[in-house]
């Protein structure tokens, strides 16, 4: 009896050691799929912006910062997905200026971490909604405020919207407060608009930056309801059916002989 005993008791404690490292394991493997953060854009996609800076000071001696002045010379500026590899977006960035020349450069961004390198940055993960981390990898802790609709040149949309704000300390207007409106279209996390505003305390001065999207190659026809699309698609086979019947009927009495006249 002393053995058997022994025997049970030590299936149990084995038993519920599996359960409890299953359980564990679960638990991380959980926890870790709900941490990632996928692109939604793919290789070829284009997004064009149109990018314009504003500039204010009652300063007598404040001057226009250079790279204001050259954003008021952009026609557009346009964004090329070029390699997707796990959470990591690799971007084309052309500034297309007002006199015909262009300028490229090479930017890194990856969804997760938030980390990024070169050029454009505001890339984020596909489908997050209020709450959520952008980066949940990273050290910003930034959330979607809200997911709203807003129209854009393809119609009404899903975007996200959050906003930052931030310190800094500029080499020729000293310390400034800045606030940056941010929207994302929900469903691939790309930017769409953002209005970045900086107040440079004491120079009396104020500045901002204004992005706002007019085109992209994955947005040229509007998103149409597909419950409209069903139910033109039905009345189309419905009316080709009927079409169809009385051609049938038409020729099945055209093939009776017609009987011969009489006079």
């Amino acid at each position: 009896m002393g053995k058997k005993r022994f025997r049970l008791v030590y299936l149990l404690v084995i038993l519920v050691l599996t359960i409890l490292i299953l359980a564990v394991v679960i638990f991380i493997y959980s926890g870790t799929t709900t941490l990632t953060r996928a692109p939604g854009v793919s290789p070829g996609n284009t997004f064009t912006y149109d990018v314009t800076s504003f500039w204010n000071s009652s300063g007598t001696n404040a001057t226009v910062p250079q790279r204001l002045l050259d954003i008021n010379q952009t026609e557009s500026f346009r964004v090329t997905i070029s390699e997707i590899s796990g959470s990591m977006v690799t971007t084309l960035d052309t500034w297309i200026f007002k006199n015909g020349t262009t300028r490229n450069s090479t930017g890194m961004v990856n969804v997760e971490t938030g980390f990024s390198f070169g050029g454009f940055w505001p890339v984020v993960a596909a489908n997050l909604g209020k709450g959520d981390l952008l980066h949940p990898a990273g050290q910003n802790e930034i959330t979607v405020d809200e997911t709203i609709i807003r129209e854009y040149p393809s119609g009404a949309r899903e975007t996200n919207h959050f906003t930052f704000n931030y310190q800094g300390n500029d080499e020729n207007y000293g310390y400034y407060a800045a606030e940056g409106n941010y929207y994302f279209d929900r469903a691939t996390g790309m930017l769409v608009e953002l209005y970045d505003k900086s107040e440079f305390l004491s120079a009396n001065t104020q500045g901002a930056i204004l992005w706002k999207i007019k085109e992209s190659n994955i947005w040229i026809v509007p998103e149409f309801p597909s419950t409209l699309i069903l139910t033109f698609f039905m009345i189309a086979t419905l009316l080709t059916a009927i079409a169809y019947k009385k051609k049938r009927i038409g020729t099945t009495q055209r093939q009776v002989p017609a009987q011969p006249l009489k006079f």
